[in-house]
């Protein structure tokens, strides 16, 4: 592949800082966002495009699957699934004016703004077949402590694909690990499986990066459950059908987490 000159970028250049914060990346995204998808095509970002053809390879044509596009910005990474055939889009950003122009783009059923991160979102567990999110860590962006909701809101055997810039890496780390190891004890936990995690070349601008893929499984929603049974638990201490509420809580996990 051959080289390309690097360009430079003022509002970038302000995201390579350690000490940035979500506050001051969300007021750099609402003065940016008019005129943030004339310059990702200036600095040739590639990213929106290739995770969506590896997300559309791993669904496999299963048009009518329900993907969160997770930091979606102006919707780059989701018009690149519409136009392969996926309508069943939400979008999820940080930044409202980012999000106002992803709304009108027409692509989304729905459209949330939070940041992604150690906090929970407001969303369900198992809601999605799919989450994208594409050149949305670094400082002041996604850390690793967010990997966790990731993993929380895909549904068992759903997939996530999502990339980072090495150049961009750090301050991604979270209670102590780094990106990767976090990403890593998450694969020893079983909360999900690595499909594919490689190099991606000039990804961004003269910038290399990597590409994600993971597939969830029936673990990752090991810890939901006990807290949902240990809250009716308490409810029920006093019961005389405390036998047969356990019993009936255990079948219906078992049900749907396809536990014989």
């Amino acid at each position: 592949m051959a080289k390309r000159v690097e360009q430079s970028h003022l509002i970038m250049d302000q995201f390579k800082k350690r000490d940035i914060t979500n506050e001051k990346v969300e007021k750099l995204y609402g003065t940016w966002a008019k005129d943030f998808e004339k310059d990702m095509a200036n600095l040739v970002c590639c990213s929106p495009r290739i995770n969506a053809s590896e997300l559309d390879i791993l669904l496999k044509d299963k048009k009518d699957a329900l993907i969160l596009d997770a930091a979606c910005g102006t919707g780059l990474a989701g018009l690149e699934l519409f136009r392969r055939g996926y309508h069943n889009l939400h979008g999820l950003d940080g930044s409202s004016e980012m999000l106002e122009q992803a709304k009108q783009k027409g692509i989304y059923k729905k459209t949330m703004c939070s940041i992604i991160g150690s906090h929970r979102l407001d969303i369900s567990d198992d809601t999605y077949d799919a989450v994208i999110m594409s050149g949305a860590v670094g400082c002041g962006h996604v850390h690793g402590g967010g990997l966790a909701e990731l993993i929380r809101i895909v549904k068992p055997g759903g997939f996530v694909v999502m990339d980072v810039l090495f150049a961009y890496l750090h301050g991604t780390e979270y209670g102590g690990k780094s990106w990767d190891e976090i990403i890593d004890s998450h694969i020893m936990a079983g909360r999900w499986v690595t499909v594919t995690r490689r190099l991606v070349e000039q990804v961004f601008n003269t910038l290399d990066g990597m590409q994600y893929c993971f597939q969830g499984s029936a673990a990752s929603h090991i810890g939901t459950f006990g807290h949902n049974f240990r809250a009716m638990l308490k409810g029920i201490l006093d019961s005389d059908t405390l036998f047969q509420q356990i019993i009936k809580i255990w079948k219906a996990d078992a049900e749907k987490y396809h536990v014989h």
